[in-house]
């Protein structure tokens, strides 16, 4: 060790001998280091001292872009373009802080200096941000600021709307322009503040991203819609979650809603005995067909004649030209497009106009619209025909409230949006090119046919009771391996909490076709629809433990396994499925059907990379 020691001590004096030697021997070479150690030096103080300044900015330039959302949302637009006024001129001065010479060499360092790359895209993000979109957008939300397009409670000003869609489009491609550099950067460093920064800046851009485009497809569609260039007649049908379609719940009560050149009216309030006649045996003959596939997994239902069957399909724009074509077929009237509301909706609706008072003398709020809607509606009433007038006459109510002018318009745009966000607004129209518009939107209630992993349980009551209303519902997928398959399992949860006694026979009854023996009251029965990934494929199913089978369909792109369950009162039922699924990097998409009680979706997938 000594010997290896002194041996090193020689290696670097020789290497000093050198140095001093080619230093002594050439005088400009000295003065080359020197003065290339002056610069570095220089650059590095240059870097700490604009880096100080441009981070100060950054913080107040987030600080106000936070305060400009909040404010355009409260619908204070004057507020927000006085907090927004120094952004410009904050993000411009950031940006240039961070450029030149120093800035780029020390950020192309490998490691040292990923910080200062990052630094960099942030302030360029924000500059394009600042610039070209802040000062438009600001200018549009003021020109369709929802309290200066409503006229009236009942109409709209479409002129602003659609004026709006150019300047939209130029605010959407400085939006995109700033993400797009801010993704090119690295995510990720060994200086946290950086880091917090630009992960802060993602989640507002992708923020102002989702109110840009929205804003932009509203503008685009929302003027043909309400009748800008001619009356447009749209069904609106409430359905009932406690007996679960596939779109929701069971279409009740309905509406016709006509818009004419912006100013929106209700002309019918209907149950759904208006489409089930009897002499028919209750059915409404449309001569839809959607192909092969749907009738393979949805034609034992009839769904295309049978109006409380017309929405097993989650897929909506089936049953929306089912119900516009049933109407077209009873009253002679044509539709132009079909509205889903869940009781959830009426929840939203009330929390902005208020509670209402129904003609029983109910009062209704947005806290007990849904049990009363979905519940208690069975116990009040036992006349079938004086229930089904009840929930005409409370989407009536709401529906009427909701275009009078009660509510402002700026809640009533946030509980329409929320609803959408819970899948319990849903939009189809039959115009191609806005319902291509609204597939991009949260109002579609299109199942969307893509190779990326897909989750999608869908839930269809069989027994024709009302005891969904205490159905929970939860998947976990967990997906394994790298190659060219993944091994999926989806393990299925669903949970019957209905009481074992004091439930109206409405609610209990069972109307399906050979029932177990033995059946109580608030044992119920499902048809369970898993919807995979496109080319799955079946490698075996339990139930609680025990080896069972399923119905293998094919429908829109998607593999479906289709499991006829029963659920007894107060269980749990375990549906384990294991999958082999095609791989693919993206993260899995989840459908959500909503219900009474939402979902819950547990993702578990291997990191490949």
């Amino acid at each position: 060790m000594p010997l290896l020691t002194e041996r090193f001590r020689r290696r670097i004096w020789r290497y000093e001998s050198k140095i001093r030697y080619s230093f002594k021997a050439n005088p400009w070479r000295r003065w080359a280091v020197y003065s290339v150690g002056i610069l570095c030096g220089l650059g590095i103080v240059w870097i700490a001292i604009t880096g100080y300044f441009a981070r100060a900015d950054a913080q107040q330039i987030r600080t106000r872009l936070h305060q400009v959302q909040q404010l355009v949302r409260a619908g204070d637009i004057k507020t927000a373009e006085k907090v927004a006024a120094k952004i410009p001129a904050l993000a411009h001065r950031a940006h240039r802080l961070t450029t030149g010479p120093a800035w780029f060499l020390a950020s192309e360092v490998p490691y040292i200096g990923t910080p200062l790359d990052i630094a960099r895209g942030t302030t360029a993000a924000t500059d394009e941000l600042g610039t070209h979109g802040i000062n438009v957008l600001l200018d549009v939300a003021s020109q369709i600021d929802p309290e200066k397009l409503r006229t009236t409670g009942h109409s709209v000003n479409l002129a602003p709307l659609a004026a709006a869609s150019g300047k939209l489009k130029i605010v959407s491609v400085a939006v995109h322009r700033a993400i797009k550099i801010l993704d090119s950067t690295p995510n990720s460093s060994w200086f946290a503040s950086v880091d917090a920064v630009h992960a802060s800046m993602q989640g507002l851009l992708g923020s102002v991203a989702g109110y840009v485009d929205a804003a932009s497809r509203a503008s685009q569609v929302l003027p043909s819609m309400l009748g800008d260039d001619g009356p447009k007649r749209y069904f609106v049908g409430l359905q009932n979650e406690a007996e679960m379609r596939g779109t929701g719940g069971l279409p009740g009560s309905f509406a016709i809603m006509t818009a004419d050149h912006g100013r929106v009216s209700f002309d019918h309030f209907e149950s759904d005995q208006a489409l089930t006649p009897h002499s028919t045996g209750s059915r409404v003959q449309t001569g839809l067909s959607f192909g092969q596939s749907y009738d393979d997994a949805y034609g034992a239902s009839d769904p295309t004649q049978i109006f409380v069957n017309s929405n097993v399909s989650p897929n909506f724009p089936y049953a929306a030209q089912i119900w516009a074509a049933m109407w077209e077929k009873t009253t002679g009237e044509h539709i132009d497009g079909a509205i889903a509301l869940h009781p959830g909706v009426l929840a939203n609706l009330l929390q902005a106009t208020g509670p209402i008072k129904t003609t029983e003398g109910i009062t209704l709020n947005s806290q007990n619209v849904v049990s009363f809607t979905e519940q208690q509606e069975y116990a009040i009433f036992n006349n079938n025909t004086a229930r089904r007038n009840f929930l005409v006459g409370v989407l009536k109510k709401v529906s009427t409230d909701a275009i009078s002018g009660r509510a402002s318009a700026a809640s009533l745009v946030s509980a329409i949006s929320l609803s959408a966000k819970q899948h319990r607004a849903l939009v189809w129209t039959s115009d191609a090119a806005d319902e291509k518009i609204i597939e991009e939107t949260d109002y579609s209630g299109v199942i969307p046919q893509t190779n990326q992993a897909f989750i999608g349980l869908v839930m269809t009551n069989a027994a024709a009771g009302k005891l969904d209303y205490y159905l929970q519902r939860n998947v976990d997928y967990q997906s394994t391996g790298c190659g060219k398959t993944h091994d999926v399992l989806v393990s299925i949860t669903l949970q019957n909490t209905a009481p074992p006694s004091g439930l109206p026979t409405y609610v209990t009854d069972r109307l399906d076709k050979n029932p177990p023996k033995n059946v109580k009251p608030g044992d119920n029965r499902s048809i369970v629809d898993y919807w995979a990934t496109a080319g799955a494929q079946l490698e075996s199913i339990t139930i609680n433990g025990a080896k069972a089978g399923a119905v293998v369909l094919d429908e829109l792109g998607h593999r479906v396994f289709r499991i006829d369950q029963e659920l007894p009162q107060g269980s749990t039922t375990t549906i384990v499925l294991h999958l082999a699924e095609p791989a693919n990097a993206d993260a899995p998409q989840v459908w959500y059907q909503p219900g009474v009680n939402a979902e819950s979706v547990n993702v578990d997938t291997q990191n490949c990379h």
